[in-house]
């Protein structure tokens, strides 16, 4: 009965990290999709509440982001950063015919 208990907990736990370790954090061009607008605000959010500017935190998942093996939570948040930079790029970019009236 005991060891019944015991195979059933360590499967549903193998189950468990096997499902969180297969899915793909979300892309930049997932938070950069205008749909996906109030997601990235809350992204954002979210992970400057968890790696705070400074943090011990932040510093331990940059290193591991440099030797190849960040976490899921730290590239989504790259990820969200990357989408919300290249946003305000996005809005400040002109269109050509607008520079030359303007230089005019």
């Amino acid at each position: 009965m005991k060891n019944t208990i015991k195979l059933g907990l360590l499967s549903a736990m193998i189950i468990g990290v096997f499902s969180a370790c297969s899915s793909e954090p979300k892309s930049v061009e997932y938070y950069k999709d205008p749909k996906n607008a109030k997601e990235l605000e809350a992204k954002i959010k979210e992970c400057q509440e968890e790696f705070p500017k400074g943090s011990k935190k932040l510093n331990e998942e940059q290193v591991k982001y440099m030797n190849g093996n960040p976490s899921k939570t730290y590239l989504e948040c790259e990820n969200a950063y990357k989408a919300e930079y290249s946003k305000s790029f996005d809005k400040e970019r002109l269109d050509p015919s607008e520079f030359f009236k303007k230089k005019q």
